[in-house]
């Protein structure tokens, strides 16, 4: 999925103009999507608890109701971002950055739906432990989308040359391959113990037991942590558009790689959440410690890997988007600061995921909303526009120092309220 943002995000070959209009837009889309994508985390940490439990006739509730938030929350994201698009002055972008930007939001609108479908189905077959099935389907997207990009926004095989609405073409797309090709198999895969006809006859008995209830105490909290964490880094973006197109250039090509390795993080959270949710379910709070303990040291490792390549590699990374040497100087800068807050960033986003395993969200929701909205942000904003012009946290660097501070900051507090739960349990 954000391997789909990052060859949206190469239309700055175009210029950097376009390479700002596709991170503000992304960064206000994944604002309002977030939330969502947060609360659907929560099916496949239920499927884990459930299956701990030996509660197995409950599958098809789950996934009934399961089905009927996401597309309530999907109506109302849309809805959401169609207010943005309407009222997009109040963002405070250039002229030339809001004119290309509101097109290509309106048809990022339009794939909001089928990419929280996709989230629907992959979180619960994730949840029993199908990840296999998801990861074939999202590489499968993602060559249709690299492909779709390539032919729409240049015009290849006789289709006009739509430049940046290009990408967002290419992303409807393959949002909706994402959608059916994941629907299809979470009901059809002998792995995952959903039947089709008992999941379509659910809807019409709601005698039995619901799982709305369960979904959202711990989706409501999961859904305002990740809302926290990203709905910072999209009013970083902001705060760099503030400063010029050029920076929110730079900042915009820094935080799409900073993206794609997080995300290697958060799948081993993901991984961690199900193991950690399936020992608790069953109360085994030796196994529930081991597999806690093991995603930290996975993750940690493959972030040091990350962080390197950001650090050696800054430069070379950084002109795969641009040739504008300014941009160019910005950009490599801000991925020395991405490979130092490369580690804090894996040790919280794991944190998060096997704390969500224990049930506990709401403490680390609150946690993190203090250590961005509270400390970073501000800290950010004031380093960003000190009147020292010759520090290096002036300007966009200012920014994303005060977003590492906050992520160190949430790394500490979050691993360490893992291991102080077990120790007192």
């Amino acid at each position: 999925m954000v391997f789909t943002g990052f060859f949206d995000t190469l239309v700055g070959q175009l210029g950097y103009k376009e390479l700002a209009a596709a991170g503000i837009c992304n960064s206000i889309f994944f604002l309002v999507a977030v939330f969502p994508m947060g609360v659907t985390m929560a099916f496949a940490t239920i499927v884990g608890m459930l299956q701990g439990k030996n509660k197995t006739s409950s599958y098809n509730l789950l996934a009934r109701d399961s089905a009927l938030i996401t597309v309530g929350l999907a109506l109302v994201t849309t809805l959401v971002t169609y207010v943005f698009i309407q009222e997009f002055h109040v963002f405070g972008q250039t002229a030339d950055v809001a004119a290309l930007a509101t097109p290509y939001l309106t048809l990022l609108m339009w794939s909001m739906p089928p990419m929280l479908i996709f989230f629907f189905a992959k979180n619960l077959c994730d949840g029993f432990g199908f990840t296999f099935g998801g990861m074939v389907i999202t590489l499968a997207a993602l060559a249709l989308n690299v492909f779709l990009n390539w032919v729409l926004i240049f015009g290849k095989f006789g289709f006009p040359a739509y430049g940046l609405n290009g990408a967002g073409y290419a992303t409807i797309i393959s949002r909706i391959f994402l959608a059916v090709s994941m629907l299809w198999l979470m009901l059809r895969s002998d792995k995952v113990p959903i039947i089709a006809r008992s999941f379509i006859r659910s809807f019409t008995d709601f005698s039995r037991i619901t799982f709305f209830r369960k979904i959202w105490q711990i989706g409501f909290p999961t859904g305002l942590q990740y809302f926290f964490e990203v709905g910072a880094f999209a009013g970083a973006a902001i705060m760099a558009g503030w400063l010029g197109s050029q920076e929110l250039a730079a900042h915009n090509l820094a935080i799409t790689l900073a993206s794609l390795t997080y995300m290697f993080a958060g799948g081993i959270s993901a991984g961690s959440s199900i193991c950690v949710a399936k020992a608790y379910g069953n109360g085994n709070t030796t196994n529930v410690k081991n597999f806690g303990k093991a995603g930290l040291v996975i993750g940690l490792i493959v972030m040091i890997v990350f962080a390197s390549i950001f650090f050696f590699f800054n430069t070379l990374l950084t002109q795969l988007f641009t040739d504008e040497p300014r941009v160019v100087l910005m950009g490599s800068q801000l991925l020395i600061l991405a490979a130092i807050f490369q580690l804090s960033d894996g040790i919280q986003t794991i944190s998060i995921g096997i704390l969500r395993g224990v049930a506990d969200v709401k403490v680390p929701s609150l946690l993190i909303f203090i250590a961005y909205w509270i400390i970073a942000m501000p800290l950010g904003y004031l380093m960003s526009h000190t009147s020292d012009t010759t520090v290096f946290w002036h300007g966009v660097n200012g920014i994303w120092l005060g977003l590492s501070i906050g992520l160190t900051l949430s790394a500490c507090v979050l691993s360490y309220r893992f291991y102080s739960l077990l120790r007192n349990s």
